[in-house]
């Protein structure tokens, strides 16, 4: 029969599901900076004619989008996320750049008169956080992307030889070469791949040790890089207890990049596990054939030989018809099954008996929730982000106002104008906080309405399998 788990995996190919990750997105560009009103330019215009300028930056932000387009200050869009979001920063104007802001701010002082919205624009333009791009940017793009279960559906399976469900080890042959970088229903076929290998591992790994090689990551597809690419095989998890954390890290860690040392990944995990007595089965995940003179038929047998507890299950991803027939060839030599992602129907042709899941199977569908550890990283990643955000805003504040005291101590402006800039950075402050809140709020409830749509899904799952199962009698 076989095993589950190489259903798993081929389901989870099959629905071409997502990984997850949490790569900061690219910083919105100063082009999208929103522009000051049009009163604003032309009050600016004429004191331009007067030999002086205003600073035009946005005195404060009114919606997410608008938070992570503001542009840092002149003087401070070197600083960084650790600096600003620290509860040490005090009110004042950071003495490194001290003189330069005077430089800068004195002509805006004297340009803008009464006109307090004026000058605080300058002030903005100079001293603003360059936090709020990568920071509220992240956040406001964020969407929760948990891998999505691996909920086979009942089959045909044959019936002619019976394996246990969990080997003592479970050892995926990841293939990382350039191929696996062509896109298959709009995404990434490596992308495709990485989702069910998490998924997979996720299952397994609650019984079975669990270890991760990835071969073809290395070097190009180029003549000049065949050697270094068909001569690294790395086992990027090695064979042990299965970690969520650490095992979903080697997995997104892979990236495709070269030739397909095959026969040289099988070899490979052959040696390392020579001493061990128990069963063992390669997954090897692929979408072509060896590429790097190898002969996989020949290491798969090998693998097996004298060890009956051995299988080499091949999962073949969008293979064409050459390739199919070495991985064919591969699984018959390793004891092992075949299974095309591409057309599940094809392989079950002549089959007798009806897949189901059995009570271990169902009972294990816990494991496949985000609720948990990915629900809370991605909770935790939010509330961090949206922290470091708000503190780097009361940062914000408070430098503007020591920058509005320097300049009542330098005599630059009188103590109403300082009030009203203080005033103007309290109000800045309070609005970014109140978007980031909400865009706090927001993100959350993405990622526990997702968990809520998985869980259901599971569950629903469950209670069709467990109603078929009683059909059956089974």
């Amino acid at each position: 029969m076989k095993p589950l788990f190489i259903t798993l995996l081929t389901a989870a190919l099959l629905a071409g599901c997502s990984g997850g990750t949490t790569d900061l997105p690219e910083q919105v560009p100063d082009e999208a900076a929103l522009s000051a009103p049009a009163s604003d330019k032309a009050d600016n215009k004429k004191e331009a004619d007067q030999g002086a300028s205003v600073s035009p930056a946005v005195l404060q932000a009114e919606t997410a989008d608008e938070l992570a387009a503001l542009p840092p200050g002149e003087l401070t869009a070197d600083f960084t996320i650790e600096g600003e979001a620290s509860t040490w920063n005090g009110r004042e104007v950071p003495e490194t750049i001290r003189s330069a802001f005077l430089d800068s701010v004195k002509p805006a002082a004297e340009a803008a008169g009464e006109d307090s919205d004026a000058l605080f624009g300058a002030i903005a333009g100079t001293l603003g956080t360059p936090s709020y791009s990568e920071l509220v940017g992240w956040l406001a793009e964020y969407e929760p992307d948990f891998d999505e279960p691996l909920l086979p559906e009942p089959h045909e399976v044959e019936s002619e030889k019976t394996r246990p469900a969990f080997p003592e080890k479970a050892v995926i042959l990841l293939d990382a070469s350039s191929s696996m970088l062509l896109e298959a229903d709009g995404q990434l076929k490596m992308e495709t791949a990485k989702s069910a290998v998490r998924s997979f591992g996720r299952i397994i790994g609650q019984k079975s040790d669990v270890a991760l090689y990835a071969y073809g990551h290395a070097g190009t597809q180029n003549e000049a890089d065949k050697a270094l690419s068909c001569g690294t095989i790395e086992d990027v998890y090695p064979s042990g207890k299965y970690d969520a954390e650490t095992f979903n890290t080697a997995v997104d860690g892979v990236q495709a990049a070269g030739w397909t040392p095959l026969a040289g990944a099988i070899r490979q995990a052959r040696e390392d596990l020579a001493q061990h007595e128990g069963d063992i089965t390669l997954y090897v995940v692929s979408d072509g054939a060896e590429t790097c003179g190898g002969d996989p038929v020949k290491e798969a047998a090998a693998f097996v030989q004298d060890h009956p507890g051995r299988h080499v299950d091949i999962i073949g991803f969008q293979v064409d018809a050459e390739a199919e027939s070495q991985l064919k060839a591969v699984a018959d030599a390793g004891n092992g099954n075949y299974l095309g992602a591409d057309s599940l129907e094809e392989m079950t042709g002549g089959m007798t008996e009806y897949w189901l899941p059995s009570d271990l199977d169902l009972s294990l569908l816990v494991y496949q929730s985000p609720d948990g550890w990915e629900s809370s990283t991605a909770l935790h990643h939010i509330s961090e982000r949206a922290t470091l955000a708000k503190r780097a805003a009361t940062s914000e504040k408070y430098r503007f106002m020591g920058a509005a005291d320097l300049m009542l101590e330098k005599g630059l402006i009188d103590e109403a104008m300082r009030d009203a800039l203080n005033d103007r950075s309290t109000a800045r402050e309070k609005a970014h906080l109140r978007i980031l809140d909400g865009l706090e709020e927001e993100k959350r409830n993405a990622v526990n309405s997702e968990v809520e749509r998985i869980d259901a899904k599971i569950e629903d799952y469950r209670t069709r399998m467990e109603a078929l199962k009683k059909e059956q009698g089974s």
